[in-house]
């Protein structure tokens, strides 16, 4: 059988499983490789993961795939740079990029994905690190699975480690984790080169010394908005994240490019990412006005709560109590948010009222017991910590 056609069982064309082997002679991070064939892996998890959450972006606004890919790592020892990535804001509708010290870089920022991209994990000039979480880790995004073929022989070291004894160095983690992502069967270990250790990226040391700031899983923060110097607006850590993103593929790179951040903002976190299931409420949400809007299609009906409804777009959620407007009662998902105390939905038909007679009985039932978000799972990792690493 001919190389080319052999090579066409060994390409996952979906996506949905990448490869990463960086003993692999053939194994590159270079931006032409999307990683999803046996015959040319990445040579680092960090590319996997950027290249993860690309295959989950569609055009749109929240309609984002998710819980869809695995990457498998082969044995070997796995770098990754979990230094503190980036923080995004906007100065007069400009992203503005701000590093680790709170220093404006963006003038010698350029995260455009090219054939001149520094990729090279132990260069410390890598865009790797640029898109970490601003707290530092790598963020494994979108429900993605990280799988080892060897539980001793896959082997992850970090390439930063915090310094124990100064103050002024935050603690770090190795992987900043979201809902849905599933680890199995390798090993962490202590750093065993030099390693980046305080705010300032241009010097190393040898990791000869305690690791306690340095943990290996924490979430990825999608809630609070984190305050930028001289930013008119605030972004969570996960959407500072997609919006490097959305710089990182921008319209330079071919047939893989989204627009630029932020002309467009349509990549974004998924619910499930950052609320791991359902929230449980004391108290259901009384509704004070449910009315609908019959004009276009799809047609949508909009709720008005009596007090903030705390809802993101994707959360599900049970309408109660309507009556003989059996159309708006079931369950549905958020579908945009008008304000803290407004939400809509889509509805399946149209309704036999546009408005709603509301008779105190009306109510929102969030629903704590569904399968759009489900816990982080590690299962079978050893953690091998010499100096009281994670």
């Amino acid at each position: 059988m001919p190389l080319s056609r052999l090579e066409n069982f060994l390409i996952n064309t979906d996506g949905n499983i990448l490869y990463v082997n960086p003993s692999d002679l053939d194994a590159t991070d270079s931006f032409d490789n999307k990683g999803n064939s046996l015959t040319r892996p990445f040579k680092t998890l960090q590319r996997a993961l950027i290249e993860a959450a690309r295959f989950a972006y569609q055009v749109g606004q929240d309609n984002d795939r998710f819980d869809r890919t695995t990457v498998l790592l082969y044995p070997g020892t796995h770098l990754v740079d979990n230094r503190r990535g980036l923080q995004v804001g906007l100065t007069g509708g400009v992203a503005k990029y701000r590093n680790q010290n709170d220093v404006d870089v963006t003038s010698s920022t350029d995260l455009t994905l090219n054939s001149g991209t520094v990729f090279d994990i132990e260069n410390a000039g890598n865009v790797l690190h640029k898109l970490n979480s601003v707290d530092g880790g790598i963020i494994v995004p979108k429900g993605t699975s990280i799988v080892g073929l060897d539980l001793r022989k896959t082997k992850i070291k970090p390439l930063y480690v915090p310094d124990p004894e100064d103050t002024t160095v935050d603690r770090s983690a190795i992987f900043r984790i979201t809902g849905g992502c599933y680890f199995w069967q390798f090993s962490i270990f202590d750093g065993d080169r030099e390693v980046f250790f305080n705010n300032d990226y241009g010097t190393k040391r040898n990791p000869g010394f305690s690791h306690h700031k340095l943990t290996c899983f924490e979430y990825a923060d999608g809630l609070n908005k984190k305050p930028v110097t001289n930013s008119t607006q605030e972004y969570t850590d996960l959407q500072m994240y997609y919006f490097k993103l959305m710089n990182a593929y921008g319209t330079n790179t071919g047939n893989r490019n989204i627009n630029e951040f932020p002309s467009a903002d349509d990549f974004q976190p998924n619910s499930p990412e950052f609320k791991i299931v359902g929230d449980l409420t004391a108290n259901d949400f009384s509704i004070v006005e449910l009315k609908a809007d019959t004009s276009g299609s799809p047609r949508e009906a909009t709720v008005t709560t009596d007090v903030d409804h705390n809802l993101n777009v994707q959360d599900s959620f049970r309408i109660t109590g309507v009556g003989g407007s059996a159309l708006y009662e079931g369950s549905y998902k958020v579908a945009g948010i008008t304000s803290t105390r407004q939400f809509t939905y889509t509805l399946p038909a149209d309704p036999n009222q546009d408005n709603i007679t509301i008779q105190n009985t009306e109510k929102v039932v969030i629903e704590a017991d569904n399968v759009t978000g489900a816990s982080p799972y590690i299962f079978k990792i050893h953690f091998w910590h010499v100096r009281n690493a994670c």
